[in-house]
């Protein structure tokens, strides 16, 4: 429903496996009107029932781990990578660790739990199992350490069936690292293990405990922890080289601070319509929750139960229908990993265990994940086919529908098509393409550039940001100092509160990011359309030395200060084919300042410089060649790519302004064993607040240090003009 207009922001804090589940169902009845919005600090969040299998080695991480963004892309939900830290529900209010504070009407919380430890030393000197990414993180080390023969013993704190799972895990993966084996302490502080579970599923456990040579401490209630050290409250100890923490969940403490949990519990008190006790326009699903009237342990599979459920409810409120109620099962089918591929069940008074149960319990977690690594295509916005027979024939392979078209400065139009317009406007000779104009208001001389862009995220703050930092490297790409800015904003059409709400967050962005360049705010004007979109008018003052387009000269070191790949991620994530890491990754590029180059080039004797945009690399350095009379020659293995572009290039994914770029250099003139190298379509990719290339004389390039090549990327070199020879020559070596 991405041109629907928007009355309603719900939001979704937390990326648990009820609110997965939520959005995945959302996506396929979408509810015209109401704009999601995820909060998550991780983008990749895992999936607690393959916990044991990753640790193990039995999974990879991808296979463990729902793609919080890529889902979100797919599901055309807002994803805020940030940690919520407050929440006020009387003024619909969520405060974010690093975004400003957003609105909200209606919310849900699902962000899990951790274990408690509050005994002294614990936090300080023990791993929790969760959040998971930070105990996963630490395996890897502990796992360093078993190779290296480093380390000797573990111990797990905890005597539930999580504990159980996880130590039996690290010690078969333990035995697999190394031929001595490592020694495991399993710490109880009742009289046995797994309590509440079928003995027959006891007894097998300690079993399989005991192949490993797990030592089980029963009785043993830790009240200290220090390096390398348990305490017990009757005078026991136990040396061990890492500590992990796998007690009874504890919630959040923020949430202690907030209306939703007045007894300071750390939980959240909900009804059986997953609603706060408090306030009908906030829910909660998962471990956070706790159902007032009918408590249920902090197991995965009651979050995975809660989802339909809260499903329905978040639309029943927003549609001031009947909510349902949830009715937690009172016995559910539990497996247990033990370590190698076998496993251990019950249900009701029945038990069983052996390989089959593992084979059993894989295929459920398997088929679970499935529906988030095989995300289904979903039906476009209906719209009028075109007959491919009014198409021109080399435009038929290019992408035609709105909807697919790329946004940022893949949405330009083509140098070739805006050159041939310009000059059968004013001439031929008119088009001199430069980053910025003079201009000289009472004899001051200031330079302005003009840039637009449509939204490229959805997230207004981040956007604006993007937005100044691609306006801005026109004059950073002459090395001008950012004076001013007007502003052109389109906002979609929405309810008037929803737009203030996007407004708001929308110039908080730019003025931020504005600040940080110490340029000031003018004015502009604002309307209404189909997408969110920002032009920018900047005035820069000059300083010592101007940088120009023209001013290559032969034996010039050609430098680039960013890599390549923005275009065909963004293509890629309007595919839904690209992992949320690597989207993450492209926007964290975007969101750097070409400041810091700029300055590193004014101190250089750098004559020749501009910023790489829409027209792609190659089409960024054929102006530079044109305006210098000369060529250039790039090597191709030292262009620099973003993390995952390259591989998305072999897959044949690019931007919807490629072809025009690529039309640039004449197709036929290169031969077919260098147009199926990947880094070549790179070349030709638009990028939205690209890098600066510029041209080190090579007089003074030897002298460059390692801050220097810490900035920028050698990426070839200019060579004299020559006759009937191509602008630009490209090598692999």
């Amino acid at each position: 429903m991405k041109n629907a207009p928007v009355f309603k922001d719900l939001v979704l804090i937390g990326g648990g496996h009820s609110h997965a589940l939520v959005l995945r169902q959302w996506a396929m009845m979408p509810l015209p009107g109401v704009r999601i919005t995820l909060i998550s600090p991780q983008v990749m969040t895992p999936y607690s029932g393959m916990l044991p299998g990753l640790l193990a080695g039995h999974y990879s991480f991808r296979q463990t781990h729902i793609d919080l963004q890529k889902l979100a892309l797919w599901a055309g939900v807002r994803y805020i990578k940030d940690q919520a830290i407050h929440i006020d529900p009387l003024n619909n209010h969520i405060t974010l660790k690093d975004h400003p504070t957003i609105e909200f009407d209606i919310a849900s919380i699902d962000i899990g739990s951790t274990p408690n430890q509050s005994i002294p030393g614990a936090a300080e000197f023990s791993t929790p199992v969760k959040p998971i990414a930070r105990f996963y993180a630490q395996w890897q080390k502990i796992q360093k350490k078993i190779r290296q023969h480093t380390i000797n013993s573990v111990a797990v704190v905890g005597g539930g069936a999580g504990s159980v799972e996880i130590i039996l895990a690290m010690a078969y993966r333990a035995l697999q690292l190394r031929d001595k084996p490592l020694q495991f302490h399993l710490l109880c502080a009742a009289d046995n293990i797994l309590p509440g579970y079928h003995p027959q599923v006891r007894k097998r456990a300690k079993q399989q405990l005991e192949k490993y040579g797990i030592q089980i401490h029963t009785h043993f209630r830790v009240c200290q922890v220090n390096r390398g050290q348990l305490q017990g409250t009757n005078g026991q100890t136990l040396a061990t080289d890492e500590i992990i923490w796998c007690t009874q969940a504890s919630g959040a403490e923020w949430l202690k601070q907030t209306p939703l949990d007045p007894e300071k519990t750390g939980f959240i008190p909900v009804r059986p319509t997953l609603q706060s006790l408090y306030f009908d326009h906030v829910f909660a699903a998962g471990d956070i929750a706790h159902i007032v009237k009918t408590p249920c342990p902090k197991a995965g599979v009651y979050a995975v139960r809660q989802a339909p459920v809260l499903f329905d409810n978040l639309r029943a409120v927003l549609l001031k229908q009947t909510l349902k109620k949830y009715h937690p099962q009172r016995d559910f089918l539990s497996l247990l990993a033990l370590g190698e591929k076998t496993a251990v069940g019950s249900k009701y008074f029945l038990a069983f265990s052996g390989d089959w149960v593992w084979r059993w319990k894989d295929h459920i977690d398997r088929k679970f994940m499935l529906q988030f690594h095989a995300l289904p295509d979903l039906a476009m916005p209906a719209a009028l086919a075109v007959p491919p027979v009014l198409i021109e024939d080399n435009e038929r392979h290019q992408a035609h529908n709105a909807e697919r078209r790329c946004n940022g400065c893949g949405a330009k139009i083509g140098a070739k098509l805006l050159q041939d317009s310009l000059e059968k406007v004013l001439g031929p000779g008119c088009y001199r393409p430069q980053d910025a104009v003079q201009v000289n208001p009472g004899g001051q001389t200031i330079y302005q550039s003009v840039d637009a862009l449509k939204s490229l995220i959805d997230d207004p703050w981040l956007f604006g940001r993007i937005a100044v930092n691609h306006a801005l490297s026109d004059l950073y790409a002459m090395n001008l100092k950012p004076d001013s800015v007007q502003l052109l904003l389109t906002l979609p059409y929405a309810g008037q509160r929803i737009q203030r709400r996007e407004l708001t967050a929308l110039l908080q962005g730019i003025v931020d990011q504005l600040q940080s360049h110490q340029c000031r705010l003018l004015g502009g004007h604002s309307s209404e359309a189909n997408e969110l979109s920002i032009g920018l008018v900047a005035n820069g003052l000059p300083q010592a030395r101007l940088f120009n387009k023209s001013g290559l000269q032969a034996g010039d070191k050609l430098v680039l200060s960013k890599p390549l790949g923005i275009g065909v991620i963004l293509a890629a994530a309007m595919q839904n084919r690209c992992d949320g890491s690597v989207y993450q990754h492209a926007i964290s590029k975007m969101l750097q300042s070409n400041q810091a180059a700029a300055q590193m080039l004014a101190d250089l004797n750098v004559v020749a410089c501009t910023d790489v945009t829409g027209f792609g690399l190659y089409g960024h350095l054929l102006e530079m060649c044109l305006a210098s009379n000369c060529r250039a020659r790039i090597d191709l293995h030292q262009i620099p790519t973003l993390a995952g572009a390259e591989t998305l290039a072999k897959q044949q994914i690019r931007s919807s302004l490629y072809p025009q770029n690529l039309a640039l250099t004449g197709v036929s003139a290169w031969p077919e064993t260098l147009r199926q190298n990947p880094l070549f379509d790179l070349l030709f990719d638009p990028q939205t607040s690209g890098g600066l290339l510029a041209a080190i004389p090579d007089t003074d390039y030897p002298a460059q240090n390692t801050p220097f090549h810490q900035q920028f990327y050698t990426i070839g070199e200019v060579l004299p003009a020559a006759d009937h020879s191509a602008p630009i020559l490209i090598v692999t070596r």
